[in-house]
């Protein structure tokens, strides 16, 4: 097959992924976990890091209030762990402001409401408040996550095509029993290393491998460091790996997967040549390691 029809291809089943994902978005199972995830706050790095200090084995966090609007109940006993909340003040602008005469840096004056708007400024302050994790709590069950991880298909000659692939490219691959940072999480790319659950079946190996190593071609250290928000690296290496596996046969479960990372059909679009470019050369490598493999056989 032809450079140009091969991408042609990819192409094609990328516009079927953006379909598959929007009516993955009206799942009624999808959309009950969505609206059930956005009743809690995004934590900054500073928080993720106090609540490990305190309860390293959190998985879900929430406030005394927020838990009660969800039907589940502080167990009596538990303490909170402690966090910074941002809160809003409005003060009077300081136009004459010394520093070397400012001896209490955090004693704002405190606006006045007969104050014009003008005479005072919006700062931000921050106070102590406390989360709670589920594992803290009793009551209502809490919704599943939807399915993603699901592949069907045969995969028993892919799979070892893709690892010797993987290893061409000078990426060391480990199958571990557990990856540190989440129970949830089943495989890892860090720069040149890849780390996959070993307790995985065949063909779901090989599309978390699949997904892996479509981080190490696509996202170097630019992207990592910020270059890319994390949602649009997840579409990238998922996208990838759906068109990979989609080629040689299998189904996966990439529009649930896709529509719980509120991926929109404009975000796939706008990064449509470099997940096409990855995916062709992915399948590139794999078709001439499986000719290779049956001609081996055949010998």
């Amino acid at each position: 097959m032809k450079t140009s029809e091969l991408k042609r291809k990819c192409t094609e089943i990328i516009n079927e992924l953006v379909q598959a994902t929007k009516k993955a978005k009206s799942d009624e199972q999808v959309l009950n976990y969505l609206e059930f995830c956005s009743r809690f706050h995004n934590y900054s790095f500073g928080n993720r890091l106090l609540i490990w200090a305190y309860k390293p084995d959190a998985t879900f966090v929430a406030g005394f209030r927020a838990w009660q609007k969800m039907g589940r109940y502080v167990k009596k006993g538990e303490k909170g762990i402690p966090i910074f909340a941002p809160m809003k003040i409005r003060v009077r602008k300081k136009e004459d402001w010394d520093p070397e005469l400012e001896l209490e840096p955090f004693d704002d004056e405190v606006a006045e409401p007969d104050d014009t708007e003008d005479d005072v400024e919006v700062i931000t302050r921050f106070k102590v408040v406390y989360v709670f994790d589920v594992s803290q709590t009793e009551g209502d069950p809490l919704p599943e996550t939807p399915g993603t991880l699901a592949v069907s298909g045969d995969a028993s000659r892919l799979l070892p095509a893709l690892e010797s692939a993987v290893s061409e490219q000078n990426i060391q691959l480990t199958y571990v029993d557990k990856i540190a940072g989440s129970k949830k999480v089943v495989g890892r790319s860090s720069m040149g290393k890849i780390e996959i659950l070993s307790s995985l079946d065949t063909a779901s190996r090989f599309s978390v491998l699949v997904h892996e190593l479509g981080h190490e071609l696509l996202h170097g250290p630019w992207e990592r460091a910020g270059g890319l928000s994390r949602k649009i690296k997840e579409l990238e290496a998922e996208a990838t790996a759906f068109v990979v596996s989609k080629h040689f046969g299998l189904e996966t479960k990439a529009p649930t997967y896709l529509a719980l990372y509120r991926v929109e059909e404009v975000d796939i679009m706008a990064s449509l040549d470099r997940i096409v470019s990855t995916a062709s050369r992915i399948i590139g490598l794999l078709g001439e390691k499986i000719k290779r493999q049956e001609l081996k056989k055949a010998a």
